[in-house]
């Protein structure tokens, strides 16, 4: 090979690393993966529970849950529900409604022996937002063990200019002394994670995707 071929390979090497760099997206360090857990997350502000007191019609129906993280409840006030399971509500509820009245210290119970069932209608506290180039963008509830590729799919997929591998995921680290948090962007080549070319990408509640549209 002759000094000017050499030179000449050099440079278009050069060029299309430099190319290459220039597509790749910049954003802050991706996390690691972490293992899905099957562990069923508690209750969280704006969810709404559905409480049914057996023969009780004035203590059934549904309850928000406050930014506080509790609801008010007849007899027994505010009770801070947030990070507890519908199981264990109703034992909190079953137990609380068989003590005596606060009003009445002297008197029996509030209720004798009360059967209570919590279900969790709706969950509002967990969500993620999807905004830019996809069929339907807007807020859906965060679901467990979700994904970049899934969220985009409960979206309705990519529009016809987006930018496939230029997606932007806008995360709040929170201070572990209760601070208002770091924010952070994650840039995210989905495109090559739909094709098996790059690791998919755990979303956490809150989590913010915008897609841009394409320049080209």
């Amino acid at each position: 090979m002759t000094p000017m071929l050499r030179r000449l390979l050099f440079v278009v090497c050069a060029l299309a690393a430099l190319t290459t760099a220039c597509r790749r997206p910049v954003g802050a360090p991706l996390p690691p993966r972490t293992r899905c857990s099957s562990t069923v997350i508690g209750l969280g502000p704006r969810d709404v529970i559905t409480v049914t007191v057996f023969n009780e019609t004035n203590l059934s129906g549904e309850y928000r849950v406050g930014e506080d993280g509790s609801i008010t409840f007849p007899y027994l006030g505010r009770v801070r529900v947030t990070g507890m399971q519908a199981g264990a509500l109703s034992d909190l509820f079953r137990s609380r409604l068989g003590e005596r009245s606060p009003e009445n210290p002297e008197g029996g119970n509030i209720l004798r022996d009360p059967t209570v069932r919590v279900e969790v209608r709706e969950i509002n506290s967990r969500r993620i937002s999807i905004f830019g180039q996809v069929q339907h963008p807007g807020v859906f509830p965060h679901q467990q063990c979700i994904t970049l590729t899934q969220a985009i799919a409960l979206a309705g997929g990519f529009t016809a200019i987006a930018d496939k591998n230029t997606v932007r995921v806008t995360r709040i680290i929170h201070d572990t002394d209760g601070g208002p948090g770091e924010r952070h962007t994650y840039v995210l080549r989905a495109e090559d994670i739909a094709e098996g070319r790059a690791p998919d990408f755990d979303l956490l509640p809150d989590d913010v995707i915008f897609v841009a549209e394409s320049l080209t």
